[in-house]
């Protein structure tokens, strides 16, 4: 049984109580009566004030509240969490060729759980996505999750604690970069980088018709000066297939080259979105 389904249980004991009492009081003189009605309140009131406190704590997301505790609480959801880098170089950025896709998109990924991460994931029923492939067969451990919609913002918040999973993102900087040698590993065994924000969609429906969310943290990479001078050599070659350098303008039109009338390259949205910091829909 769950803390939720706890609450409105005891909410109905003790509130009927309360209700029976007042319709019919017991006699002055029955002190057990009187004590039971008297805790009742009590305990009824206190759980009526934490859930109006919890209200008050997602005042800011009230649509999600609402959608996800209410209108698609039984629902399963699709959550997908990752965090991506804005690597800036003489007014261009640096992306990279998806591994499964012919887009380009900043360098990240998926946040990856940790073991001990089993016991919020069985609490709140947590599925992996099996969808997802890999060079080295189906993605395991990465935050793209099912679970249904009234579990979603504990989900979210269990997530923001930090706990039991994955919370540096330098795992997918080595692995796109250094791995592939498109940057040279010695400059680049060390890095700085700064948190700038968290993006994040509304519920949106996917095309597989699933109800999902999207959340990215974004980071800028800060290089010293021998890590800037190795990307500006890198700035200066051509474009290939593993990498572009696009401007402001290129990833605000997705790709497409508005003096050429036409893609030069495909760019992912959430490009976009770690461009400007904010959530668009195209």
């Amino acid at each position: 049984m769950t803390t939720r389904f706890s609450n409105i249980v005891v909410v109905l004991i003790f509130g009927g109580f309360i209700v029976f009492r007042t319709m019919f009081p017991p006699a002055q003189d029955d002190a057990i009566s009187n004590t039971l009605f008297n805790m009742s309140i009590e305990i009824t009131g206190g759980i009526i004030l934490f859930s109006i406190l919890q209200f008050l704590q997602n005042i800011k997301n009230l649509k999600l509240y609402f959608q996800t505790q209410i209108l698609h609480r039984k629902k399963k959801i699709r959550i997908s969490i990752a965090y991506l880098f804005r690597i800036k170089v003489d007014g261009k950025y640096l992306l990279v060729q998806n591994s499964r896709r012919s887009y380009y998109q900043p360098v990240g990924g998926a946040y990856k759980t940790l073991p001990s991460s089993k016991r919020i994931f069985e609490k709140l029923n947590i599925e992996s996505d099996q969808l997802i492939e890999t060079d080295k067969g189906i993605a395991k451990g990465d935050l793209r999750v099912f679970t249904i919609g009234v579990n979603v913002i504990e989900f979210l918040k269990w997530f923001d604690s930090k706990k039991d999973r994955e919370t540096s993102p330098w795992r997918e900087f080595c692995e796109e970069l250094l791995s592939t040698k498109i940057l040279p590993k010695k400059p680049f065994r060390y890095i700085d980088y700064e948190y700038k924000s968290t993006v994040k969609s509304p519920l949106i429906t996917l095309d597989s018709g699933d109800k999902g969310l999207f959340v990215h943290e974004i980071y800028d990479l800060i290089p010293n000066i021998e890590q800037e001078q190795k990307l500006r050599e890198l700035r200066e070659a051509n474009n290939s297939d593993k990498y572009i350098w696009a401007s402001d303008s290129l990833i605000n039109r997705l790709g497409h080259n508005a003096s050429m009338k036409e893609y030069e390259h495909e760019i992912a949205l959430h490009t976009k979105w770690a461009l400007n910091l904010k959530w668009s829909k195209n």
